[in-house]
């Protein structure tokens, strides 16, 4: 069993200050479409590898990885949204406890998939650019644009999309 409560705690307090910024999100649209696009690609070719597709796209892909994966449920009991929050699009707690238990298995997944990319890494980066998003029924919404789904091999298949901070940045410029 692999267990870095460590990343998982640093993991979870990244998680714990997203906040929604309206004004960052609609200034950053366009970034925040791509990092979604790039997240479901990202994630279904993760499901694919792992047999999660049943699951996806918030599977538990950590579980999937490594069954015994194990988190303090105090920990993940925290990521529950505050009742008493504004926040429109808070991270929702199904997504927030994947990436938390995805960051306990530490070096596991690249040394078991090196050809494949943090399934996370953009939603993470989707998260420090405005906030977080909401779903409707087959979309993500992320606060002036609907983004679809789609089913998990049509996302596994699509080319990788930069999700730099520069590349994102010009996409934010140019839109």
């Amino acid at each position: 069993m692999v267990t870095d409560m460590a990343a998982a705690e640093r993991m979870a307090e990244r998680l714990l200050a997203v906040k929604w910024d309206g004004e960052a999100a609609f200034a950053q649209q366009l970034s925040r479409a791509r990092l979604t696009g790039e997240f479901l690609r990202r994630s279904a070719r993760w499901a694919l590898a792992v047999g999660a597709e049943e699951s996806w796209p918030f599977g538990d892909l950590a579980g999937a990885v490594d069954p015994e994966v194990a988190v303090d449920p105090a920990l993940l009991a925290r990521l529950e949204p505050d009742e008493s929050s504004a926040d429109p699009y808070p991270v929702r707690t199904d997504i927030a406890t994947a990436i938390v238990r995805w960051a306990a298995l530490g070096d596991l997944p690249r040394q078991r998939f090196p050809e494949l990319e943090d399934p996370y890494e953009p939603l993470l980066a989707l998260f420090d650019r405005g906030g977080g998003y909401a779903l409707g029924p087959g979309q993500i919404e992320l606060g002036g644009i609907a983004f679809p789904i789609r089913s998990v091999t049509v996302r596994a298949e699509l080319r990788p999309e930069p999700i730099d901070a520069e590349s994102l940045d010009a996409l934010d410029r140019e839109g």
